[in-house]
């Protein structure tokens, strides 16, 4: 039966198939299964909330350190191994993770909230006086780094930049070791070592600034690993958010009861919030590697075997959430994995939530009806997901 799948990593199947459909028929005959790929031998898919869990967190069993994604020459070193935060396991993972958790806190973001406020209410009403837009492209793209560059070291005049950038350097994710990707990356790494040494000697509240001043007080990490670093949480912040937001918004308008309900004031933003995240699940994949022959769910996986955690799968797995097809709102048990699990958890997940929550209830205080006016189009890539496109109409109301 499992034959007759498409393949997981079919580019394909996230921009025209049905992946759900795939992740559903896994969950159920085979919720750890073994699939072919390339040259390299192959990799396990595990769909099940439970046992992607225990990959998640596991960290003694399965390792960051050999990659976080599958790709063509994944069983090669990959770039940034053992430095970089994603790519490295305890101690160093926790050591890099303190540096810069400061500036994550729910207190930390929560001082953001009006400028994230005056950001969004500006490009709504910006597309309001259009009448029309492209969601994605001019709402989705545009808000994640306009809200945190002060953040993320960004001056405002490369806010726009550095979002198209990061948006290439995620969205060649049918090959992530491309041309195209790889200069992506090296315009970020530019802009950073270009900053590293203003930042050293006038610290501010921001990414660089934490990990020098960690580095000062005795981190062992160099100033190649500070812009790796950097580059990771750019291209992680801008992404998760931009994806949940142009995602988020087609299931809303595909959903007039729960659109009318955020517009009467009948749903809490926060439930909301997180089921925009549940539902949209932008991080496809997440890859670990067995640190030794181990047994999970009664399948025996051996050492070096890549092991991946298909998160719209867990999202979905009809175990722990009732009616797991359903796009609610008011969703009130809501343990999706959107933002990971286990150590690796997004260290951005506050301020995603933060951004979402502010444009849901700038939405629904929008005087404007809301139509989706063109074919939206899907990202053909297995790691992430969402939408390159949404076409819609403002209507002043």
């Amino acid at each position: 039966m499992l034959q007759t799948l498409p393949a997981l990593t079919d580019p394909l199947l996230y921009s025209r198939g049905d992946p759900h459909a795939v992740w559903r028929t896994l969950r159920r005959e085979s919720p750890v299964s073994w699939h072919e790929y390339g040259e390299h031998g192959g990799y396990w898919a595990v769909t099940t909330h439970a046992a992607g869990l225990e990959v998640l967190t596991d960290w003694e069993r399965f390792t960051s350190t050999k990659g976080i994604f599958l790709r063509p020459n994944f069983k090669d070193p990959y770039p940034g191994a053992g430095k970089m935060m994603a790519l490295s396991d305890p101690p160093r993972h926790d050591r890099l993770r303190k540096a810069i958790m400061g500036l994550f806190t729910v207190r930390a973001v929560s001082r953001m909230e009006e400028r994230t406020r005056k950001v969004v209410r500006e490009a709504l009403h910006g597309v309001v006086e259009a009448g029309r837009c492209d969601f994605v492209k001019d709402i989705a793209a545009r808000i994640p780094l306009a809200v945190s560059a002060e953040l993320l070291s960004i001056s405002m005049d490369d806010v726009e930049m550095l979002a198209k950038v990061t948006t290439d350097a995620a969205e060649n994710s049918t090959d992530i070791d491309g041309i195209d990707a790889q200069e992506a990356h090296f315009e970020i790494l530019r802009h950073y070592s270009s900053i590293i040494e203003e930042k050293r000697r006038n610290p501010g509240r921001d990414l660089v600034s934490a990990l020098t001043s960690a580095q000062a007080e005795g981190l062992d990490i160099t100033d190649d690993e500070v812009i790796l670093t950097c580059d990771n949480v750019i291209v992680a912040a801008n992404e998760t958010t931009r994806q949940a937001v142009g995602a988020g918004m087609l299931a809303l308008l595909e959903s007039p009861g729960q659109w009318r309900g955020l517009r009467d004031g009948d749903l809490r933003l926060k439930p909301a919030a997180e089921e925009f995240l549940r539902w949209t699940a932008p991080v496809t994949h997440i890859l670990r590697t067995a640190q030794h022959d181990t047994v999970l769910e009664g399948v025996r996986i051996r050492a070096g075997d890549a092991v991946t955690v298909w998160l719209p799968s867990l999202n979905r797995d009809e175990k722990v959430f009732d009616r797991a097809d359903s796009f609610l709102l008011d969703r009130t048990s809501n343990h999706h994995v959107s933002f990971g699990g286990g150590g690796h958890f997004c260290i951005g997940a506050n301020l995603a939530r933060l951004t979402i929550r502010v444009l849901l209830d700038e939405l629904a205080h929008l005087p404007a009806e809301i139509e989706v006016s063109g074919e939206p189009q899907r990202i053909g890539s297995y790691i992430l997901g969402g939408l390159t496109s949404l076409p819609l109409t403002f209507r002043p109301s």
